[in-house]
């Protein structure tokens, strides 16, 4: 059952995946998805700013974790009947477990049932041809044709993988309006333009080379 009544146990379970702010956890009996559950803050909050707003939104500490989901929700609405080409990882809401609440996400998975390399591996590793590429770009062209609003997007938070045995690369993390006023929301010039540097620090990263005015990677 995806949504029980009583809290999932996932404290005994080792971790898939550790992110900056998050642990992933497989879901019990649903090998399709995954869990991704903040860790708690553990050292205090040495900022007055912060603290301020904390005490005055309590419900702050959710934001990242709600913008995320507002993110994929809008884009997947957009999205229409390709909603299969969707360049983020779907999410299906929250669920309460023992070590914390948590958001049910699709697990994008390489074939042999791993979960799928990160775009800075398939670059190292020499892996990506021109049909990668080619399907590289397809998912940046999604990006902006969506308007996904990018927090973070970097080679370690894109991977390339199965979704419905297609092969396609999926932002996991990383992505939401952040700041009060969401001007990136607002108007698509800029929100082209912080995608487009996401794009570039990926290209310094990669050794790729981002064309700006095409909005593709190249590699020569």
């Amino acid at each position: 059952m995806l949504f029980p009544a009583q809290p999932l146990q996932l404290s005994e379970q080792d971790l898939l995946a550790r992110g900056g702010q998050r642990n992933v956890y497989a879901c019990p009996d649903r090998p399709e998805l995954l869990i991704k559950i903040t860790r708690p803050r553990k050292r205090p909050i040495r900022s007055y700013t912060k603290r301020l707003i904390q005490q005055v939104f309590p419900d702050a500490k959710y934001r990242n974790a709600l913008k995320e989901m507002e993110c994929e929700l809008k884009a997947a609405l957009k999205s229409g009947s390709d909603i299969a080409k969707l360049p983020i990882a779907r999410a299906f809401g929250i669920v309460q477990t023992d070590v914390g609440p948590g958001i049910i996400v699709e697990r994008i998975q390489s074939e042999d049932g791993q979960l799928a390399p990160q775009l800075s591996s398939v670059c190292k590793k020499g892996h990506l041809t021109d049909d990668v590429l080619s399907e590289l770009n397809s998912f940046v062209h999604r990006l902006f044709q969506l308007q996904i609003v990018g927090r973070d997007i970097h080679p370690e938070n894109i991977v390339y993988g199965l979704r419905n045995q297609t092969r396609i690369f999926v932002l996991i993390d990383g992505y939401g309006k952040r700041n009060l006023v969401p001007l990136r929301t607002l108007s698509r010039r800029l929100n082209n333009r912080s995608l487009s540097k996401q794009m570039q620090y990926i290209a310094d990263r990669t050794g790729l080379l981002w064309d700006k005015s095409q909005r593709v990677f190249r590699t020569t």
